[in-house]
């Protein structure tokens, strides 16, 4: 098994969202600036990162919000 790593630079303005897909499932994680993560992948894995601005990141952690209560 081979690991990915993915880092999001310190200084960076940007969200970096990350989405694995696998089985048939898809898994979606958010990296603020000065964070990381370690990915396994398979052959069977694929990995999207794309930035994500701001204020995309805020309506989506409201929708969460809203989705929760």
């Amino acid at each position: 098994m081979n690991m990915v790593l993915i880092e999001n630079a310190a200084g960076s303005s940007q969200v970096i969202t990350i989405i694995e897909e696998f089985a048939g499932h898809s898994v979606s994680r958010d990296l603020n600036p000065g964070d990381h993560a370690e990915i396994p992948v398979t052959q069977f894995k694929s990995i999207t990162v794309r930035e994500t601005y701001p204020d995309d990141w805020l309506t989506r952690g409201l929708h969460r919000n809203r989705a929760a209560a």
